[in-house]
């Protein structure tokens, strides 16, 4: 009986402990400082980034003189800082600025399902599904591509980060970068934020 008594009781400080612990979640403008903040990339550096890539890429002489419409295949961010990012998160975000922005002046070719457009076509060929046309598999014009590089420093107290985004346009036939820009930032801070 003395057993059960204190098995109830610890249920029951268990259920008062777990009530105390509940967290509250809310929602934030991913341009705003954060109530975690560290010297390292977050939400409103990616997205400046992004905005700001996109539009200079959209004014660019290169692709105001193109004559047609210019296809490019917009290839992963190479990540060489010490931050553990998603890449993809960039590529995400232009590639969305650059086609609502564009207004039809560009083609972004999607280079990620290759593999399943290729499948596709041979399926068409083959007269295993219909088509409305077959057609040749669109080719880029430009490659854009992008990498984030870091230089940090730290003493006990403080970290130091000094981040470059640098993205840039090469032709696809000559190999000539004719667009490039670069993203600067520098944070400093005090140690604790872990980023994932």
């Amino acid at each position: 009986m003395a057993a059960r008594l204190t098995s109830l009781a610890l249920v029951g400080l268990m259920a008062l402990g777990c009530g105390v612990k509940s967290k509250k979640t809310t929602y934030v403008d991913p341009d705003a400082y954060g109530a975690v903040e560290g010297t390292g990339l977050e939400a409103r550096d990616i997205r400046a980034v992004a905005r700001q890539m996109a539009e200079e890429l959209l004014a660019s002489p290169v692709l105001a003189s193109f004559e047609g419409v210019p296809r490019i295949a917009v290839l992963d961010v190479k990540n060489r800082s010490r931050f553990l990012i998603d890449q993809e998160i960039f590529t995400t975000l232009i590639t969305d600025l650059m086609i609502q922005n564009a207004a039809g002046k560009i083609a972004v070719l999607n280079r990620d399902i290759v593999d399943q457009i290729m499948k596709e076509r041979e399926m068409k060929r083959a007269g295993q599904v219909d088509s409305a046309g077959l057609k040749a598999m669109a080719g880029a014009d430009y490659f854009l591509e992008g990498e984030v590089r870091s230089i940090s420093a730290s003493n006990a107290d403080a970290q130091s980060d000094y981040v470059v985004i640098r993205f840039q346009m090469t032709d696809a036939e000559t190999g000539i970068v004719g667009w490039s820009n670069s993203y600067e930032m520098k944070k400093e801070g005090s140690w604790g934020v872990m980023y994932q």
